[in-house]
């Protein structure tokens, strides 16, 4: 039985649960397909008025390029880029998110998520949490990377080199802790 390993990571508004509090999605697997989309839709008036939000994640979205009389303008965002080719309307989104599910040719795809509850949650929020609409492929639960931390007894995980709040960087630093973690188990049974 051929298993796929997805690593899912999202940026989102913590006190918006809907659609308009994603900000952008990034998933990997166990093969190195990945995918990253930033939210069109996103509430961005709320993003920016969010200093935390503004600091750790704005500045990995694709902005529009502008300067204040020939000068970087500081403690001005620029705007959302909404031509680059990552920004991408919900719905574009919702389909390939459901065309990167359904191209596998394993019999079953397993999630994994670093303190991931509100990322499975935002993940099933592109259909509304409506797992009647919902396809059937996109996985329904997702296995907690911090619990499998736990349960290894704590061990020294890889550090994330840079990228920390990016999605994709995210979901890909999610696959390289779990690889560490199961060499360590391949370690301790050989």
């Amino acid at each position: 039985m051929a298993v796929r390993r997805v690593y899912l990571d999202t940026e989102f508004l913590p006190a918006d649960p809907t659609n308009r509090g994603l900000v952008s999605i990034g998933l990997t697997d166990d093969q190195g397909r990945s995918y990253y989309a930033v939210n069109q839709g996103m509430d961005t008036a709320a993003v920016l008025a969010v200093p935390w939000m503004v600091n750790n994640v704005w500045k990995f979205l694709p902005r529009l390029q502008h300067s204040c009389h020939g000068h970087p303008c500081h403690g001005h965002p620029s705007a959302l880029d909404v031509a680059h080719q990552d920004v991408k309307p919900l719905e574009t989104i919702r389909a390939e998110v459901a065309r990167y599910f359904a191209d596998t040719d394993a019999s079953e795809t397993r999630l994994y998520a670093y303190y991931g509850g509100q990322d499975i949650g935002r993940l099933h929020m592109l259909w509304d949490n409506n797992w009647a609409v919902m396809p059937g492929y996109i996985p329904q639960w997702f296995t907690e990377l911090q619990a499998l931390i736990v349960d290894a007894g704590n061990p020294q995980v890889p550090e994330q080199p840079a990228g920390a709040h990016h999605a994709l960087a995210d979901a890909e630093h999610n696959r390289r802790i779990h690889e560490h973690l199961l060499s360590l188990a391949k370690e301790q049974q050989g």
